[in-house]
């Protein structure tokens, strides 16, 4: 492995131990862990695969979902978490209607002739044909019927290359973009990277 290779794999890992604590519950509130089998309503992960009806997700990152409730004397409760295992292998999801329309590959009516639902307008997200393989993503899904949608999409990261912009983007001022916002983070994570791949460099010649 080489050494900036291992540097970065270092920074994630710190990283995504950081927000695991940040977002955990307190320990007294004793969570119903969900089942493996549950589906969550986001998933974070790298894009390894891509056509024109799924995209296909290897698990990355750190997704924490919970439920709360108003317990006793009014304190919130954690009553549900999910956590998302990176361990899994990739996984396999439909684009939904509103995803393919958002795309511009679907007219505004869903695959029966009528009306398609759930058709979201928000500026922040990207398109279908945005993807690339090696993206980091998150996005939103649902299990309706025993298939596994993607109504969702946001690139958050892309090594090596530029996040494009989001459906509203043109609308904003370049330094309120999403677009704009997401390389200027990704390229201080880089520049992170670089500078402790080089602290390192003694250690592994």
């Amino acid at each position: 492995m080489s050494r900036t290779r291992l540097v970065s794999v270092l920074f994630w890992s710190l990283a995504a131990l950081a927000g695991a604590t940040a977002n955990a519950p307190p320990p007294e509130m004793a969570p119903v862990k969900a089942k493996p089998e549950e589906v969550p309503s986001t998933y974070k992960g790298i894009v390894v695969a891509v056509t024109d009806k799924t995209v296909t997700i290897k698990p990355s990152g750190d997704v924490t979902i919970t439920k709360s409730r108003i317990g006793e004397g009014g304190k919130k409760e954690v009553v549900w978490v999910y956590t998302q295992d990176n361990t899994k292998p990739p996984q396999a999801f439909v684009f939904s209607d509103a995803a393919l329309w958002a795309n511009g590959t679907l007219p505004f009516a869903n695959r029966a002739g009528k009306p398609a639902l759930a058709v979201n307008s928000n500026s922040r997200l990207h398109k279908i044909s945005d993807l690339c393989l090696g993206d980091l993503v998150e996005i939103t899904c649902g299990d309706v019927g025993g298939t596994v949608y993607c109504n969702e999409i946001a690139i958050i990261r892309r090594p090596g290359g530029q996040v494009p912009p989001t459906i509203g983007d043109d609308t904003l001022p370049v330094a309120d973009r999403v677009c704009t916002q997401r390389n200027a983070a990704q390229a201080r994570e880089e520049q992170i990277v670089r500078h402790l791949s080089r602290l390192m460099s003694p250690f592994f010649p």
